[in-house]
């Protein structure tokens, strides 16, 4: 394992150390958790250049972890309750393929299934993870229901668990909080520091306390900017379509046989290629430009988000109530088309739209996979 699964528990002791009175020392142990940490949280960016700082899917998940650790003081989760949020955070990611979103929509082509279908392989051993491999036999020993575990992960859970859900999957998430300000320092950009408190019950509801709005204001504004400076390179947009196509074709449904040892070691050689082939490994970003149509046969799209804060949804002296949080904290997508840089006039990018008004809806209707990009 690149780097060992000990030094990077060592980088988050305090967490670790919780983990462990929480859940068990066995659990931190397993294989499919050492396996997290040689698995890179930016995949092929961390070949660009501007990289200075890589993470792995391990880092992330422990950094998820240490802010569900400080959200469950802030709510006064019950013992039981903050178990299952800890377990849901560290586990969120844990069936994420080699280079993590790089060469997935290659994978899931191949292999038919997402990463969050790994996901749920190995927390509830019910696919192509036999049960006996799978987390299942570990988190029964935790006292942990595997299902129910998997419900707060993807957002099914009953009440009073689906409070536990819209932690990690409401527009502000932990996540996501984790996610950016990482990719912020991976990037040796300006991020920022996340306030000491995030959320706050008001009667049976979880809302974000007033006095971090201004924060969770900047950090929307991060969020935007990583999108734009980091998150769609368009050399690496390239080198992931690239990596994608030979994915596709090398992988078949046996590596789920061995998934517990399948990590960025596997693609070593393909990933430096399409790296090379694309110019990302030299930041050749200049080489390319985004269209607002398709220039040539082979342009690729792209679906781009923006963030922005809609400052006329405000929160009441209670915080801001769940209703309104993906009101005040907003996004809008683009259909845009990667192109190589020509001599020709730029082309005008288009504005901000949905699915449901998109002027050009049969390419959106039409989108190969990949397109999206990453959910940070």
């Amino acid at each position: 394992m690149r780097g060992g699964q000990a030094p990077i528990l060592a980088r988050h002791d305090a967490t670790a150390t919780r983990l462990k009175e929480l859940l068990g020392a066995p659990l931190l142990a397993s294989p499919w958790l050492a396996r997290l940490g040689r698995v890179s949280f930016l995949g092929t960016l961390d070949l660009h250049p501007d990289s200075v700082h890589a993470s792995s899917r391990l880092d992330h998940s422990l950094g998820v972890v240490g802010l569900g650790l400080q959200v469950g003081a802030e709510l006064s989760l019950s013992p039981a309750d903050l178990r299952l949020l800890a377990a849901a955070c560290l586990l969120h990611d844990i069936g994420h393929y080699p280079l993590s979103h790089a060469a997935e929509p290659g994978f899931q082509r191949a292999l038919g299934v997402a990463h969050h279908g790994v996901t749920e392989w190995i927390v509830r051993g019910n696919g192509s993870i036999p049960v006996a491999q799978s987390l299942r036999p570990a988190l029964e020993r935790a006292d942990l229901d595997p299902d129910l575990l998997w419900s707060v992960i993807v957002g099914d859970a009953p009440p009073p668990y689906a409070a536990l859900s819209a932690l990690l999957l409401a527009p502000i998430n932990l996540d996501t909080l984790d996610g950016i300000v990482r990719t912020a320092r991976s990037f040796g950009r300006r991020g920022m520091r996340l306030p000491p408190i995030l959320f706050r019950r008001a009667g049976d509801e979880i809302v974000l306390d007033p006095s971090a709005i201004p924060a969770l204001d900047r950090f929307w504004a991060l969020k935007d900017r990583m999108y734009g400076e980091v998150i769609n390179l368009p050399s690496n947009i390239v080198c992931e379509a690239e990596l994608s196509r030979a994915v596709a074709g090398r992988f078949d449904a046996a590596v789920f046989a061995g998934f517990a040892g399948f990590d960025d070691l596997a693609l070593g050689p393909l990933a430096d290629a399409a790296a090379r082939k694309a110019g990302l490994i030299v930041g050749d970003d200049d080489r390319f430009r985004f269209a607002g149509r398709r220039v040539a046969g082979d342009d690729l799209p792209r679906v781009r988000k923006r963030y922005f804060v809609d400052r006329r949804v405000e929160p009441t002296a209670a915080g801001l109530c769940g209703a309104d949080w993906s009101r005040r904290y907003r996004h809008g997508r683009q259909l845009v088309y990667v192109t190589q840089q020509h001599d020709a006039v730029q082309l005008p990018l288009p504005g901000l739209v949905s699915f449901a008004d998109a002027p050009n809806a049969e390419a959106w209707s039409q989108l190969p996979a990949g397109a999206e990009g990453p959910e940070i």
